[in-house]
């Protein structure tokens, strides 16, 4: 059976859609000042054996501020690197009506959204409203869908809550950009944001070592955990209880195919990994969602080669 979702399939063209680079941190080993722009750096100083060694991060990142790290710090290593995809709305809208297309956006991202295929991106999904506030996603009978004041983070940011037996070199957030480094944006660059963050083994595994290794990066391969899909629910078949039991068969595969629409309705398409008769396989793709991701990954892949030279 085909998910009819409530919201609307939607109409890119009233949306603006960027993709670009928030923060790129480097380890190194000395501690050195570096002519780059106060207000998007932060140095963190950190004691690397017998130096005194720093954690640079540079927010809204562009090409000149890699260059300037390639050639001032070569032997510098990337900690982590997180790229966003943008959805701002164009034109001269009310607040109310700009609020509604980002609800829009969001909405239809959720029901869109399966970044399960992503290397090294573990299984779990939570809700954050602020500091120090997490809900989950799936609690008991519980099955709901984030809510346009929440973030909503899929894999394990933190390693001390990941599984040890298994890769996590990334996390996922979905959330309503409203401000930047805390302060309040104006509502004209108000807009949705769905964003993937490579911790270092992350930036290892995808050949980030060194700030020169940026320039030659394909972030296309980024593209699996930003991959859309357009879900469809089975029909239960319970073939073993159909042999001795044929009423009570149909009657628990109703329930069953009718708890997986619930489940998709109410949650998204992430929620697939908990149910496997919501299919998103490789026939379900959402083919012109895709494309867009992979144009905008290419303009930054060739934003930074050309950079490089």
């Amino acid at each position: 059976m085909r998910y009819i979702h409530p919201y609307p399939e939607l109409d890119f063209k009233l949306y603006k859609r960027s993709c670009g680079i928030d923060f790129v941190r480097f380890f190194s080993a000395t501690k050195k000042s570096l002519p780059l722009p106060g207000n998007r750096v932060k140095v963190t100083p950190m004691r690397a054996g017998d130096h005194d060694g720093m954690l640079l991060t540079i927010h809204d990142t562009k090409v000149e501020d890699i260059e300037v790290v390639a050639r001032e710090l070569p032997e510098a290593v990337f900690d982590s690197i997180e790229v966003y995809y943008d959805f701002t709305p164009k034109g001269a809208l009310s607040l109310t009506d700009k609020h509604q297309r980002i609800e829009m956006v969001r909405q239809w991202i959720l029901t869109h959204l399966y970044p399960w295929q992503g290397v090294g991106i573990q299984e779990a999904t939570r809700v954050s409203s602020g500091p120090r506030h997490a809900e989950a996603v799936f609690n008991g009978d519980i099955e709901r869908r984030a809510e346009n004041n929440e973030t909503l983070y899929f894999g394990h940011a933190k390693r001390i809550h990941a599984n040890r037996d298994k890769a996590n070199y990334a996390f996922m957030r979905l959330y309503n950009k409203k401000t930047d480094n805390k302060k309040a944006l104006s509502p004209d660059k108000y807009r949705c944001r769905v964003e993937v963050n490579l911790n270092s083994m992350g930036c290892e595994h995808f050949g980030l070592t060194d700030p020169s290794s940026l320039f030659g990066f394909d972030f296309r391969k980024l593209g699996p955990y930003f991959r859309l899909v357009k879900p469809e629910v089975r029909i239960s078949y319970m073939r073993k209880l159909r042999k001795w039991n044929i009423p009570m068969a149909e009657l628990l595969e109703s329930k069953r195919t009718r708890m997986a629409a619930d489940t998709l309705r109410d949650v998204g398409s992430h929620a697939a990994i908990k149910n496997k008769l919501i299919n998103v396989d490789g026939h379900h793709r959402h083919s012109e969602g895709n494309r867009m991701i992979q144009v905008r990954l290419d303009d930054l892949t060739r934003k930074f080669k050309k950079g490089r030279s």
